[in-house]
């Protein structure tokens, strides 16, 4: 069974397709372009995707140029829809990023003809280059992360090279940095291919998480993975990134926090054993005064005694003027 996905914003056309497909044995996605399908293209790694065009939206076109910079989707099938026949768009054709294209209104059994005979060649490319790839691990490595791009059966192509890159100085030169191994290009994952990854993610040692990006794989993950604190599965590149920025920006929050706490620890010590020091030197001080008041009061005469409580005597006389 194929997995066919259409983008089509014209609801014309759209509602031709849905009536095409009907009843059909394929997995079909008829959707709009969107930002979320842009995603989700990504993720789920298609047969081939069918692209209405309008020639009036430039971001199609950047769209599908982004999906051939896609090491995942650089070699899907994509068949333009267009509205009208267009010779500058067909002399263009394969630098814009398309593989065929077909001229709306649709017939249905020309469209399921093209649809097979593409599918077709893009198996047996992809079947070609497995057969003659020398590897089928790509190793994506920098800015603090290492992400494997699998891109063959697990079984038989990519745990086999695994034993050839996995050596110990290359997994200890692994340690601190964000791992992932990205499998949507992978043609089958089931319970044995999720139990090798499992007994894979455990030769990393120091790393608390290993991330998956599954892509239409993620099920079989998610059903089948037993150690689920070791493991995070994702759909699609852009929430692995997520993810990292996410756990970046808690590393820095952290190391903001203990450097804050480590400084008021510093300062605060300086300060309590300032403070002593300095009640200490007002002690004697006030000691001294004391000392030198007692002193005076020892030496006192009965004339100073007397004029000590004359304010007292004088008081009452202020309070009686001010009464009259």
């Amino acid at each position: 069974m194929h997995f066919i996905m259409a983008i089509e914003n014209d609801p014309i056309a759209s509602s031709e397709l849905e009536t095409i497909f009907q009843g059909l044995r394929q997995r079909v996605v008829i959707t709009k372009f969107t930002q979320t399908v842009k995603e989700y293209v990504k993720s789920s790694n298609p047969d081939i995707i069918l692209m209405g065009l309008t020639f009036r939206d430039k971001k199609e076109l950047e769209f599908v140029l982004e999906l051939r910079r896609d090491v995942i989707t650089q070699s899907i099938p994509i068949l333009a829809l267009i509205p009208k026949e267009d010779p500058t768009f067909k002399s263009n054709l394969k630098a814009l990023g398309f593989t065929d294209f077909m001229v709306k209104p649709l017939f249905k059994q020309a469209l399921l003809d093209k649809i097979q005979s593409l599918i077709e060649e893009y198996k047996f490319s992809e079947s070609s280059k497995t057969r003659d790839n020398v590897s089928f691990v790509v190793v994506d490595r920098g800015h603090g992360k290492v992400l494997f791009q699998c891109r063959a059966n697990l079984k038989r192509y990519v745990f086999p090279e695994f034993k050839k890159i996995f050596t110990p100085n290359f997994l200890k030169s692994l340690q601190g940095e964000y791992i992932g191994f990205d499998i949507r290009a992978v043609p089958d994952v089931g319970k044995e291919e999720v139990e090798v990854f499992e007994r894979v993610v455990k030769i990393f040692i120091g790393t608390e998480k290993i991330s998956i990006i599954g892509g239409r794989h993620m099920g079989a993950f998610i059903e089948h993975a037993q150690d689920e604190e070791k493991i995070l599965v994702f759909m699609a590149p852009n929430e692995f990134e997520d993810y990292m920025k996410v756990e970046d920006q808690k590393k820095e929050d952290l190391r903001k926090k203990n450097k804050k706490e480590k400084q008021q620890s510093g300062g605060g010590g300086g300060g309590a054993s300032a403070e002593p020091q300095e009640a200490t030197v007002a002690s004697e001080t006030s000691s001294e005064s004391e000392t030198k008041v007692e002193a005076s009061d020892t030496e006192a005469t009965p004339e100073n005694a007397k004029d000590e409580s004359a304010p007292e005597s004088v008081e009452p006389k202020e309070e009686e003027n001010k009464e009259t």
